[in-house]
């Protein structure tokens, strides 16, 4: 099925991790690791991840980012990073730990990572990444892909199996409702 070391290795640390990840995010996170106020997230993922990458690269065990595609881009939030980030929280977000850092073609990285799912075992979520806008505000992008927390899901979610802008676009402009849409993706 797997040929080579790295698929193996791959297919058998995807869902350990996710196992992990999810004892220690839903049974020990509380809302203050979870949630707006833990924006330390952003400055740890933006500095840790490269190095993971760079080191993953390296060994041929994988990859910690990668470029978005235009197709996921949903608009322009109006605020900042933190202001945006409250609304996704009130919105049921929440922080998305087990995500590779994104950028865009241009060089910006992301500001944020936030996912929704139903429940810690949800087979899907919807994932929501946060960028400085050229022109003020947050620009959003979104897509639906498998739980990254599900150690059933995990694999597929690190392969990027199934993973759908279209319909995480879709969703998130749903859940925001075209009477706040203007507040949240102005």
């Amino acid at each position: 099925m797997y040929e080579t070391l790295t698929d193996n290795w791959i297919a058998i640390a995807a869902p350990l991790v996710a196992a992990v990840a999810l004892i220690a995010w839903y049974g020990y996170a509380d809302d203050n690791v979870r949630g707006p106020r833990a924006s330390w997230w952003n400055g740890l993922r933006r500095l840790t991840l490269p190095l993971l990458d760079r080191l993953a690269c390296e060994h041929t065990i994988g990859y910690a980012k990668y470029e978005l595609d235009d197709e996921e881009f949903v608009g322009t939030a109006k605020g900042s990073i933190g202001d945006v980030e409250a609304k996704l929280w009130m919105l049921g977000f929440e922080r998305m730990p087990l995500s590779a850092l994104k950028r865009l073609e241009d060089g910006r990285q992301e500001r944020g990572s936030w996912a929704y799912r139903e429940g810690p075992l949800a087979t899907r979520q919807l994932h929501v990444m946060l960028f400085d806008s050229v022109d003020g505000g947050m620009d959003v992008y979104a897509h639906d892909e498998y739980n990254a927390f599900h150690p059933r899901y995990a694999l597929k979610h690190y392969r990027g199996v199934d993973l759908d802008a279209e319909a995480g676009a879709e969703q998130l402009k749903e859940m925001v409702g075209d009477s706040e849409i203007g507040l949240l993706l102005g």
